[in-house]
């Protein structure tokens, strides 16, 4: 058998599942006093940017959607129960005046966590990091899908 063994030489792949799944861990952890899950997190700082229709926030959130959840609505009407975001009568969603205290509040524990999930990465490797990442999904999404 040729290539790297993968007992030993984990692949690109497993990295960035690994990453993922270490990300998501924290951040639930980080959440969990609020009775918050990540995507709760994602409409509300899409929101903190101005308001939005609930496709602009599907649209934003996208790459964290699946056939299981195919949308943040059930996450919009749990910040609109909790009085930090409002519907208008388009049905366009925004934050409230407590929903913005709230992100302000959660953005800073988010900022923490993010300085500690990049800390040994120069401000010049992550942006490298980011740079190939983008790249990388950039040629995945527009290499046409093989038949051979």
């Amino acid at each position: 058998m040729t290539g790297e063994d993968v007992r030993t030489q984990r692949p690109f792949g497993y990295w960035l599942k690994h990453i993922d799944g270490a990300i998501e861990a924290a951040m639930s952890r980080l959440f969990a006093a609020d009775g918050l899950a990540r995507r709760h997190w994602q409409v509300l700082h899409t929101l903190a940017y101005g308001p939005a229709t609930p496709a602009e926030l599907d649209t934003a959130v996208a790459p964290f959607l699946s056939d299981g959840e195919p949308t943040v609505r059930p996450y919009v009407d749990d910040l609109a129960g909790r009085g930090w975001a409002s519907r208008s009568e388009d049905g366009t969603v925004a934050l409230t005046e407590e929903g913005r205290r709230a992100h302000g509040r959660i953005a800073e524990q988010v900022g923490v966590l993010r300085a500690r999930v990049t800390e040994g990465l120069s401000p010049e490797e992550y942006g490298t990091l980011v740079g190939l990442l983008r790249r990388v999904a950039a040629h995945l999404d527009a290499a046409e899908p093989r038949t051979d």
